[in-house]
């Protein structure tokens, strides 16, 4: 499957906006809490709006781990989670130029698989 270079770099870089945050755990769970039956379970419901956007991003994450190295696996998992490049560059130890680089090389990679 190709990928068109375009799409695929808007997808990433939005994709944090359609991700749905709401969704929250309890950490301060106890053992007795656990398994207490007494309580009900929450049912929470699902949202299929972005079914798609989801097979499309797990995809897209399946080819980058073939293809990518570490360093542009972590970049696709930081810039798809919206983190800036400028902020990239800084976890990576490079300027921001180069984070951008970096993506348009993984760009690339994807073009031609």
């Amino acid at each position: 499957m190709r990928y068109d270079k375009a799409t695929v770099k808007e997808f990433i870089l939005n994709y944090h906006k359609i991700q749905d945050n709401s969704v929250s755990c309890d950490e301060d769970v106890g053992i007795d809490d656990f398994f207490n039956v007494d309580d009900q379970a929450e049912t929470h419901e699902i949202d299929n709006n972005n079914v798609e956007d989801v097979i499309f991003y797990n995809e897209l994450e399946a080819v980058i781990e073939r293809v990518a190295t570490e360093k542009e696996h972590n970049l696709f998992l930081l810039l798809s989670n919206g983190v800036s490049f400028e902020k990239i560059g800084s976890i990576f130890g490079v300027k921001e130029q180069r984070a951008r680089q970096m993506f348009n090389s993984l760009l690339d990679k994807l073009g031609k698989y």
